[in-house]
């Protein structure tokens, strides 16, 4: 018996042996394998590093205006301002490449020395990580109306911001592209009705043929007779552009055109003492009063002809914020009677109405877009303004809606943010810089950027 307890005892002492022979060969690879998962977490903290400096670069170089040197520049600020030199990973050979098709590329190397790699020779010194980033405007394929109250409150200062931001935000639309093939802006002035200039009797400005007329001359009038000669221009009895809304509820959608809209024929009647005829019923105009001077633009990619018609506004007349909310409406879609629109199901193209006013809903009863003495208060254009955003929304164009100055009550913001597609498409304006400033917020979400690499 104590012959096989020494034979099991030098057993084991010759397996314990075996034991630390494996142990001392597999702990240099698992310090190995250790060391390496050290060094690839490090440059994997260093990739990410890498990568959010890019994208925070790429976005701010594809925001820049101006030539492809400033972008390159900008590109090269923001990535040595988002990653440090003093930390992990040495950068080099940053590519900046500015794309023809509204896409900006930035690539970049970082260079991680090792720790542990490095025994198995001198190959292993270094880990060379790359990461590229790539970011596309969404502008190509932008449509935008601007229905802007020009009403008599806008006077002084009040049309001088508006101008001024009105501007702003059509050139920060036009310097975010260079193919203006994907850039269609309207504009809408709005009063106590909408001025749809020559279009209206279906002529272009300079008297050419535009299309099929949607407003129709009245039977008679008291200031041209017969009234088929009244026309369109500037004269005192001439016809200016504006127009009498159709019967509800299509005042507050975009139907096919049929019935026309009427002829907008200012009247006030009275009666009046006249010396040898004793007291008469008199009406009398002028027939154009509290018509919008500056007629609307249709959908166009012509800076001039938009920053021209925002130079000629000019303020007047009640606010009929519905009225200019339905022709915007009019103005975007493909539907007669302006067809510049691009079709409702075109996925590439983005649809944005924005609506400013100063003030609330106020009703003239003696004369407007409804005519005279159509028994309408503030509440009924109210609810009208309602009907039509919520036709615009449904037809999947969005609304930015803004209110300017003090003298829009609680109600009338209320109204305007229920109005626009969310409640961060409501903005309140306090001041000309806060409006030139809101105009400026709905340009640059209108032309953001995304990553899309």
């Amino acid at each position: 018996m104590s012959g096989i307890i020494r034979t099991m005892r030098s057993f084991f002492r010759e397996e314990s042996g075996a034991i630390a022979i494996i142990l001392a060969l597999a702990l240099p690879m698992m310090i190995g394998a250790a060391g390496v998962a050290i060094d690839i977490a490090q440059a994997y903290n260093v990739r990410s590093r890498l990568a959010d400096a890019l994208d925070k670069a790429a976005l701010a170089g594809g925001s820049t205006l101006g030539t492809e040197d400033q972008v390159e520049q900008r590109v090269l600020d923001f990535f040595a301002a988002n990653y440090k030199d003093e930390k992990l990973g040495t950068p080099h050979d940053i590519s900046v490449t500015v794309g023809e098709d509204y896409t900006l590329t930035v690539s970049a190397w970082a260079q991680v020395q090792t720790t542990f790699m490095a025994i198995f020779g001198d190959s292993y010194d270094t880990l060379d990580i790359y990461v590229e980033t790539k970011v596309k405007r969404e502008l190509a394929g932008v449509e935008a109306v601007l229905v802007l109250d020009v009403t008599g409150s806008m006077a002084g200062s009040k049309i001088a911001s508006l101008k001024t931001a009105s501007t702003s935000f059509i050139n920060i639309m036009f310097d975010n592209i260079t193919d203006t093939e994907f850039l269609k802006i309207g504009i809408v002035p709005y009063s106590a009705s909408v001025n749809v200039g020559p279009y209206g009797l279906g002529k272009n400005p300079d008297d050419s043929y535009y299309g099929p007329a949607f407003v129709d001359k009245p039977g008679s009038d008291p200031y041209v007779s017969p009234a088929s000669n009244i026309d369109y221009g500037t004269g005192t009895n001439d016809w200016r552009g504006c127009i009498l809304e159709r019967s509800s509820p299509q005042d507050v959608t975009d139907d096919a055109p049929l019935p026309n809209w009427g002829m907008y024929r200012y009247v006030s009647c009275g009666w009046q003492y006249i010396y040898g005829s004793g007291w008469q019923w008199v009406c009398s105009g002028p027939p154009n009063r509290d018509c919008p001077t500056t007629s609307v633009v249709p959908l166009t990619n012509s800076q001039s002809t938009l920053l021209n018609a925002i130079s000629g506004l000019s303020t007047g007349g009640y606010t009929y914020t519905n009225v200019g909310a339905a022709w915007g409406y009019h103005l975007i879609t493909p539907t007669e009677p302006f067809t510049e629109g691009v079709p409702l199901d075109d996925d590439e193209w983005s649809r944005t109405i924005i609506i400013m006013t100063d003030g609330d809903n106020n009703t003239n009863n003696t004369y407007s877009a409804y005519g005279s003495n159509p028994g309408l208060n503030d509440s009924d254009l109210d609810d009208k303004l309602v009907d039509v955003c919520t036709n615009i929304k449904n037809d999947n164009i969005q609304i930015y809606t803004i209110t300017f100055g003090s003298g829009v009550g609680s109600s009338t913001q209320n109204l305007m943010r229920e109005c626009a597609s969310e409640d961060t498409k409501y903005y309140h304006s306090s001041s000309g810089d806060d409006l030139e400033d809101a105009f400026e917020n709905i340009a640059s979400q209108l032309s953001q950027l995304h990553i899309v690499k």
